[in-house]
């Protein structure tokens, strides 16, 4: 199929460019191979059992590779008969098969492919995600496809997302959209705020946000008092960011981690109402369901233009080509220096900009990395 052939290319590509020491028996697969997977993967993902599309994941290992004996939190268990790895089958199979503890082993080495067994493991592995925890049990770090919706796939490694297939198009991820770029550097300008602690706070929104689906915005501001004729703030309810205080002990070690997650948790439910949430630099919340009034001000459309994964600058895409929600926050941030806007869709894209010498520059396909 020649509309996965990118896809498979970035897998490649992203899967050369991993940092670790890759083993045998991790090694990918040939394309051909993949792409005859990916073909079966794609007819299963539009078939919904019970009115739900199912989410799963498939690998390469076997299940008694020797390499699977290092993860003691993960067991291998083996069919008694193989079974045929096409769409009714594996759309049988696919709910019993969840995405974030286990495999769906597949022997590649002969055709036809057959699934030949799941490999799955205790994990703890979405609280290393948001930063919840430093440490943990996280899947076997294995090349995998993920299936996560009709007609999407993503190509990984253990849990991590390298690349996404998604209705035609493919792409990979900006995963240090806010540790390196230039959306960074200004969440950082005029912060007080450590990097872990603001990367705790915004990969748990951003991780939470996409898991409700409905999609949101939020704007980060340097300064709270905005001109009136700017935004409209629907539900000011100003919050400020926990911070240690040395007459309560509430805020000391485990119990502070736990008063970030619970804001953090707070935030990203505010992300559903429409509007943006309102944040600062020091991540104290303003106020939800903030409207913004610039396109109204000024017809002046800011000029805009999108940073590639490998920092190329993309600017065929007009201003008018957005929606509304993306139009609002790149007008926002052209009116409001040092302003960062971080825009959530409910197809699960993540975009990221601010304005930099004199134009917008915005990040897209922002994928969180797990450290």
């Amino acid at each position: 199929m020649k509309v996965i052939e990118k896809f498979l290319d970035l897998y490649y590509e992203k899967f050369q460019n991993m940092s670790f020491d890759i083993e045998e028996d991790q090694y990918l697969p040939s394309k051909d191979i993949l792409e005859e997977i990916c073909e079966v993967l794609l007819h299963t993902s539009s078939k919904r059992e019970e009115g739900r599309y199912s989410s799963f994941r498939v690998c390469f290992v076997r299940p008694d590779a020797e390499l699977l004996d290092t993860y003691i939190y993960a067991r291998t268990l083996m069919f008694e008969k193989p079974i045929e790895f096409e769409p009714m089958a594996l759309h049988k199979l696919a709910p019993a098969l969840n995405a974030n503890m286990c495999y769906l082993a597949l022997d590649v080495s002969e055709s036809p492919i057959k699934a030949v067994g799941i490999i799955y493991a205790y994990t703890t592995w979405e609280k290393i995600m948001t930063l919840e925890a430093t440490s943990g049990n996280r899947l076997p770090r294995i090349p995998n496809i993920l299936v996560s919706g009709p007609g999407e796939m993503e190509a990984c490694i253990g849990e991590a997302s390298l690349a996404r297939y998604e209705s035609g198009s493919s792409f990979s991820f900006w995963t240090e959209a806010f540790t390196e770029s230039a959306v960074a550097e200004e969440l950082r300008r005029g912060s007080s705020l450590s990097d872990e602690e603001r990367l705790k706070v915004l990969y748990r929104v951003i991780w939470r946000g996409l898991q409700y689906g409905h999609g949101g915005h939020i704007f980060i501001v340097p300064y709270e008092d905005l001109e009136k004729d700017e935004i409209n703030i629907k539900y000011r309810l100003p919050a400020s960011f926990p911070t240690l205080d040395d007459s309560s002990e509430s805020y000391m070690g485990i119990d502070r981690n736990k008063q970030i997650v619970a804001y953090a948790d707070f935030i990203a439910q505010l992300t559903t109402v429409d509007g943006a949430v309102l944040l600062t630099k020091n991540l104290d919340l303003v106020g939800f369901g903030t409207e913004t009034r610039v396109d109204m001000k000024s017809k002046k459309k800011p000029s805009i233009c999108f940073i590639e994964e490998d920092g190329t600058v993309d600017r065929s895409k007009a201003y008018e080509e957005n929606g509304m929600r993306h139009r609002s926050s790149y007008s926002f941030c052209d009116e409001n220096e040092g302003a960062v806007a971080i825009i959530m869709s409910q197809d699960g894209n993540v975009k990221a900009c601010t304005k930099k010498d004199g134009e917008i520059v915005i990040y897209d396909h922002v994928g969180l990395p797990l450290l």
